[in-house]
């Protein structure tokens, strides 16, 4: 059974150290002397705006809360075309959770399809007829198999490691977050898979409805010669039953044993 993380290699993400240097010009000794000003000249500048983290929280706080559809698009830093596209859902309360993730533009393009209903995972590849039992009960660690189904898309993760937020218009923010927030991987939001080893807090913006629900949220992380890591979770179905279905009895098989070892 295919793992998350070696479906999307971890990659170290380090965090492009910008700097300024400035030159002081020495005067031009033909020109006029300089003469300091009587009085600084009066200049109005508008409030900055309030903080929104506490908004921001509660939106993903509702979010991951209830039912939710997700689809996540991903570059891959250290693959020059190397793209992540998933779609799927979750449901905290019900604990059913579907995700359907395709890699592209690497040596290792794959395509895993994977439900789970409370401890029963059920996944398969594009060239498997036949679906893949797993009882996550009986496993020593669920992240044996690149899951947490007590956070399996991130979320609560990203909720914790946000820093800062402003509101950019009335269903728009902007904010920080930090990218080394607990032990986990929680990037991209949706799927994941990814160690960012970063030196300082990174910028996203997050979109809502008019009813406050989170519909997307978009992360961009300058890197030291590498091309920006740039990726966007959207959301929707809030609160709406998920559509997943457990697979027919005919079309699974069990786990290797080993797995429970």
């Amino acid at each position: 059974m295919p793992r998350r993380t070696p479906l999307l290699a971890a990659l170290i993400l380090t965090g492009a150290a910008l700097g300024t240097s400035g030159c002081l010009g020495l005067p031009d000794t033909d020109s006029e002397p300089y003469r300091r000003p009587t009085s600084a000249p009066s200049v109005s500048r508008s409030p900055a705006p309030p903080p929104a983290k506490d908004d921001v929280v509660a939106a993903l706080t509702k979010l991951m809360s209830a039912q939710y559809t997700f689809h996540v698009q991903s570059n891959l830093a250290d693959e020059t075309n190397g793209r992540i596209e998933a779609t799927g859902g979750y449901d905290h309360a019900g604990k059913v959770f579907e995700e359907d993730v395709t890699l592209t533009g690497t040596a290792h393009d794959t395509h895993l399809h994977r439900v789970v209903f409370g401890t029963d995972s059920y996944s398969r590849d594009k060239d498997s007829e036949k679906w893949v039992h797993l009882d996550l009960a009986r496993l020593k660690s669920q992240s044996l198999v690149g899951l947490n189904m007590d956070n399996p898309t991130g979320l609560a993760t990203f909720i914790t490691s946000v820093a800062s937020a402003t509101a950019t218009g009335p269903h728009a923010y902007k904010g920080l977050f930090d990218p080394m927030e607990g032990t986990d991987e929680f990037l991209p939001v949706g799927h994941p898979s990814i160690v960012a080893f970063y030196s300082k807090n990174a910028p996203f913006t997050l979109e809502t409805d008019d009813q406050g629900n989170v519909t997307s949220i978009h992360v961009e992380m300058e890197l030291t010669g590498k091309p920006a890591f740039v990726c966007t979770t959207t959301f929707a179905g809030h609160g709406q039953p998920l559509a997943t279905k457990r697979p027919a009895k005919n079309k699974t098989a069990e786990a290797d044993s080993f797995y429970y070892n």
